[in-house]
C-alpha cells in the first residue's frame, strides 16, 4: 500500500489515528468543562467543548467510515481547536 503524503504511514493508518484521537477527545474535554465551570465559571468554555468534540468525533468516524482524509484532517483540527478558541473568548470578554 502507497504510504499517505507528508507521514510516511498508509492512509487506513492516517484514518484510524484520526478516528481515535477525536473519539478520545470527548470525554477529556468533558473533564476540562467540568473542571473549568467549577473552578473558574468560565461560560464560554459550555459553547466551545459542547459543541466542537463531539462533531470532531462524528467526522473522524465518518472520515474513517467513507475514506475522506479531507474530514479526517477537518476531526484533527477540531479536537485541537477548542483550547486556543476559549482563551481567546475569555480574553476578549
Amino acid at each position: 500500500m502507497p504510504s499517505f503524503p507528508y507521514s510516511g504511514e498508509s492512509l487506513e493508518q492516517f484514518l484510524s489515528r484520526a478516528r481515535m484521537m477525536s473519539a478520545m477527545a470527548v470525554p477529556v474535554y468533558l473533564a476540562l468543562l467540568i473542571f473549568l465551570t467549577n473552578e473558574e465559571g468560565w461560560h464560554w468554555s459550555f459553547l466551545v467543548l459542547c459543541v466542537l468534540p463531539p462533531v470532531a468525533a462524528v467526522s473522524g468516524f465518518l472520515g474513517k467510515r467513507d475514506i475522506r482524509p479531507g474530514l479526517a484532517v477537518t476531526a484533527l483540527v477540531m479536537v485541537f481547536a477548542p483550547l486556543p478558541l476559549i482563551g481567546g473568548l475569555e480574553a476578549l470578554f
